[in-house]
This record gives C-alpha cells, structure tokens and sequence, in this order.
C-alpha cells in the first residue's frame, strides 16, 4: 500500500493540472490556509469560462454553467476527494504537492518577515552604538518613533537601497563633528556619500537626514518659521548651508562683529556710506554679534518701502522682510532681539496678516505692529479683488491686534498695500542703545 501512495498523489496531480482551472482554486485555499491556519472555508471564483464551469463542476458534481461567481467550500472539496479514486489524500496533501512547497500560515509568514526586518537593522546599527546617528535609528525602531512609517515603507520596497541610504546617513553624522566652518550642502554630499545630490530636497536620504537632525536639535522648530526654513534652520544648526547666497536679507543701519570680535569692515562701510547691506547665509554664519545704529529697528514687508523709509531717514535701522521670512532674514532678526525693539508694518492682505502673525509668535514682546491698523486699510483700499481662496486664509488669523484688519478685509474682499501707504511711515522713533 505504501507502494501505491506515490502513484496515486502523481495521478491525482496530473488530473488536476490537466484541467488549469483547479490552479485558481487551489490558489484561493491556499490564502484561505495562510489566513486560517488550516484547511477550512470557502472561495469564491469568478470571471470563469464555460469550459472552466465545466472542469469543476465535473470533479466536486455540481453544476455550475449558470452561476457568475463559484463558490467551493473546503468540505466539500474533502468530501469529493474521499468519494473518488484519490481517496485517502487530504485537501492539505494535495496543496502541499501541488505547489510544491510548505503551506505557510500569515503569522508564520508575518514572524519570518519580521525576524528577516530586525536582522537586517540590526546589521546596519551593528558598531554604531557611539554614532548619534545610530542611537537616533535604534530609538525610532524601538519606539516606532517619527520616521518609523517612512523606514518600513523604503524597506518594503527596496531593503537594499534603504541599507545604503542609511549607511550614508552614519557616515555623515560622523562627519558633521569635524565641520569647522559651515559648507554647502552639496559639498558636504559630495564629501560623505560621493553625489552632491544625494541629500536633496524630496530624497528619501535628505528626509531621514532631517529626521535625524529634528532629534539632535530638539525644540528646534519655532513659529514664524516655514517647514522648508525649518529645514535650512536645522542644516544650518549642524553647520550646513542649503542656499548660502541667494538665502538672504536686505539691512541697514548695522554694525557686526565677527566671531573672533573684530570688527566686519564690509558690514560697516554699507553704514559708513548710508546703503542697505544684503546679508547672505554664509555672510551671517561668520557673525559673532550684530547691533543696529538705533534701538528700534523698523521691519517691512516690501522693499520699495524699505528703500524710501531709509533714504528718508539715514539715521534708522530697517530690515526688509520681502514676503515670506527666508532664514536669513529670521537668524537676522534673532541677532538683534535681545537688545533691539522691532515695529513691523506689512501689507493688508490675507498673506500680509498671517506674515504679521508668525513674527509676532516667534519675537513677542519684541515685536510691536507699525501703522497696522483698521483705519489705515480703509484709507488704503486698493480694487485688487481677493479670491475667496485667499481669504479663506484669514480663518488662521487669531490674534487680537489684527482683528480689525481681518474683518475689514473680509467685508471688503479687497486688499491695501504698502507702496501706496509711503506718507504714513515718515514718522519714525529713533532712540540710542
């Protein structure tokens, strides 16, 4: 009989691989097995030929010509093998020999896929328990910290590529303590991993190089600052410069002193000969202190009145904020807070508030609003019309002082800009350090 039981799984696999249908089926018991652990449930086919209805309904005796969908339950598929002359192979026997392998059950499957992921991280971390790189990945795996989400979605596509993306992430934290002076973003790249590119916005590389830093430097996010100057803002705390030129800030009336404390010539002949200066990145990294000529300095928003307040007024000290705040213009401002008073004037519009706004929550009691009142925006209106997309905007604006502009603006629907307010800011206070 032992004998006979080889013979009869080879006659019984070829009659079933003779008819294709029987691979769909099995396939379906197959996931069945894996979600219950054994064999049991039902299946459902669908999508079968006239053939295919056939083949099946020939083997389990039942006839399935009119049905859209086929549904087998694993009983009766035992209970047709019993009656038939395969009789004594089991539903598992013949799975198991049809596929020619091991049914798996999906927490068996899930366990080996998990013991397979913690091998592999445990090979990356494996001599990095110094590197802070190492002790960040090893907090995010053990705590499913932030970055967990982003690391099991790079391992499930690519384990590969992730492995050699955070190597590369080691390396450079190594390297970020023997930065003496800041460098370019795509120099230090190019130093650690051989591509100037590797850490590029939107690079799987440069997210988790950010990730890693937000750990370094925690509670480095403050407001007043944009998710993409926050990223300048945490390279530029681990002495890297994404954009050391064109990152800049427009200033006048300052004197600076380098960070050995000599005095920065550049800086004092733009104050000697009465011009605004534009302070780069890599301009303001150098800085050990800058103050300005008079103890308030005023901040606007556009530069036409930057230039007409300080041509105006040589005696001042101004910043051009020009939109949105840049980095350098918050690192600007945060030099000179603490012995400094700032009056900011902007323009009436839902993007000028909310500019108002995030200052006013990074500089707070240094920071007071200049001429941004309701009765200037109605003096001021201008027939720019603003979308309700724009104005929807406003529904951000909480704070008190700017209430007023923020009504008026929603009743109006229209908007009040600083170039046509030139005559309100003649009058300026100016008082010594």
């Amino acid at each position: 009989m032992a004998e006979m039981e080889p013979k009869k799984l080879a006659e019984c696999l070829d009659y079933f691989r003779q008819r294709p249908v029987y691979e769909k089926l099995f396939q379906k018991f197959r996931e069945k097995y894996a979600s219950l652990g054994h064999m049991g449930g039902k299946v459902v086919l669908s999508g079968l030929t006239l053939e295919e209805k056939q083949q099946l309904g020939g083997f389990l005796q039942k006839d399935y010509t009119e049905n859209k969908t086929v549904t087998v339950s694993a009983e009766l598929l035992e209970k047709r093998l019993g009656e038939s002359r395969f009789s004594g192979i089991s539903g598992e026997t013949l799975l198991r020999a049809y596929f020619g392998k091991k049914l798996t059950v999906k927490k068996e499957e899930k366990q080996k896929e998990e013991e397979k992921r913690n091998a592999c991280f445990a090979e990356i971390l494996e001599g990095q328990e110094e590197n802070p790189a190492g002790k960040w990945l090893k907090e995010v795996l053990e705590n499913r910290g932030s970055g967990y989400e982003l690391l099991m979605q790079q391992y499930r596509e690519n384990p590969a590529k992730l492995e050699e993306i955070l190597e590369s992430v080691m390396r450079a934290s190594k390297q970020l303590n023997h930065i003496k002076k800041r460098q370019l973003l795509a120099v230090f790249a190019a130093q650690t991993t051989g591509n100037p590119h590797y850490f590029d916005t939107g690079e799987t590389a440069e997210k988790l190089l950010i990730l890693f830093l937000k750990h370094q430097f925690p509670g480095s996010y403050e407001k007043g600052i944009s998710p993409a100057e926050e990223r300048n803002h945490l390279l530029y705390q681990a002495g890297i410069l994404k954009d050391d030129l064109s990152n800049e800030t427009l200033a006048y009336g300052l004197h600076a002193w380098k960070q050995d404390g000599s005095m920065h010539e550049g800086i004092e002949g733009f104050l000697r000969e009465q011009e605004p200066v534009r302070l780069t990145l890599r301009t303001l990294g150098e800085i050990g202190e800058i103050r300005a000529q008079q103890k308030e300095i005023y901040v606007v928003e556009n530069p036409a009145v930057f230039s007409v307040l300080t041509s105006r007024n040589p005696a001042c000290a101004a910043v051009c904020v020009s939109g949105q705040p840049r980095l350098a213009t918050l690192l600007l401002l945060d030099f000179l807070k603490e012995n400094h008073r700032f009056w900011y004037a902007g323009d009436f519009d839902p993007e000028g508030l909310l500019i108002a706004q995030r200052l006013k929550e990074r500089y707070g009691e240094a920071l007071h609003f200049w001429k941004y009142e309701a009765q200037w925006y109605e003096q001021y209106l201008s027939s720019v019309r603003l979308s309700e997309s724009r104005i929807k905007k406003l529904e951000h604006i909480y704070m008190q002082e700017l209430q007023g502009i923020k009504e008026g603006i929603q009743k109006r629907k229209r908007a009040a800009y600083q170039e046509a307010m030139l005559e309100i800011y003649q009058e300026i206070q100016t008082a010594s350090l």
